[in-house]
Order: C-alpha cells, then structure tokens, then sequence
C-alpha cells in the first residue's frame, strides 16, 4: 500500500503570531493591559509628592515583573515555551491525579507503595 506524504514540524514551532523578538501579539495584550491597570493606579487619589513617587515605584515593580515572566524562557533548548505557559503547566500537574503501583505479592508479606 502507498504511504501518503508525511509532514514533519520541529519542536520549536509555535501557533502565536509574532510581533517583536520572542513577544506575541497576546503578549503585547497582556503588556498593554498591565500597562493600563498601573495608569489608572497612578491617577488615584491622593496627590501628594510622597504617594505619586511611592505608585510610581510601585509600578516599575509591577511592569518589571510582568515583562520578565512574558521574556523569561525555562528551557533553554526550547524557545517556544514561556515561563507562563510553564507556571501553568506545572500547576496543573500538581492538581492532577498521580498513579501508584502496588508491588508483586510475596508469600506473608503486605504489599509495599511505588512511587
């Protein structure tokens, strides 16, 4: 019988539209929204010196932190997996359910976890 025509894709190919360097279009959304939380926290009440400068660093901190874990890459090998995508996986493995397996049955003995 005839074998049809295989495609093979690399490992490091992703499905998200790239903008800029190694950042998506949905990266540039989660940027642009951080962006926009810490503006309307700036503009809030009061007006003083010490509170502008005290939510000015407040949201370097806050960008800082959103820009790394968007850049931040944990495989080196595999440039398509984002630290956020990571986080998520991860978490969803800890829910998960875990399989444990009972060892072979020996004569007068209880049975012993595997872990």
């Amino acid at each position: 019988m005839r074998k049809g025509k295989e495609f093979i894709f690399p490992e490091n190919v992703t499905k998200d539209y790239g903008i800029w360097k190694d950042y998506t279009l949905k990266d540039f959304g989660i940027m642009f929204l951080a962006f926009l939380i810490c503006l309307i926290f700036v503009f809030l009440p009061p007006y003083n010196i010490f509170w502008i400068l005290t939510k000015v660093i407040l949201v370097v901190i806050a960008m800082t932190a959103v820009m790394a874990v968007l850049t931040l890459r944990p495989v080196k090998s595999r440039k398509n997996i984002s630290q956020l995508q990571y986080l998520r996986m991860k978490k969803k493995y800890k829910q998960s359910q875990k399989l444990y397996f009972l060892s072979e049955r020996k004569r007068d003995k209880a049975y012993e976890i595997k872990k």
